[in-house]
């Protein structure tokens, strides 16, 4: 945590509920605008032109196609059929 400057000296509980009411507001600012920050990240953009929709539709089309490759070789490699193979590769070198 970094240092603001000189450490304040209290003299009252009056000094350090005020100072506390301060630090409270300072955070609720920041909390607001991580809020504001956070909400704007995550907001879906609206595609305005027809050149962008159909890069849109690519992009999730190629997803898809990606995610259905990597199932295929995940299916191909621990599907419970396949014939035992031997673990030992000087087996499998001469073998």
């Amino acid at each position: 945590m970094a240092n603001n400057g000189p450490t304040p000296i209290y003299k009252s509980l009056d000094d350090i509920r005020q100072r506390k009411q301060e630090l409270r507001s300072l955070l609720q600012k920041d909390n607001g605008e991580i809020t504001q920050l956070w909400q704007g990240l995550f907001a879906p953009s609206r595609p305005s032109t027809p050149t962008s929709k159909i890069q849109g539709f690519m992009t999730k089309g190629m997803g898809v196609v990606d995610g259905a490759i990597l199932g295929w070789k995940l299916y191909q490699r621990f599907r419970p059929n396949k014939k035992a193979k031997s673990k030992n590769w000087l087996a499998r070198l001469f073998g």
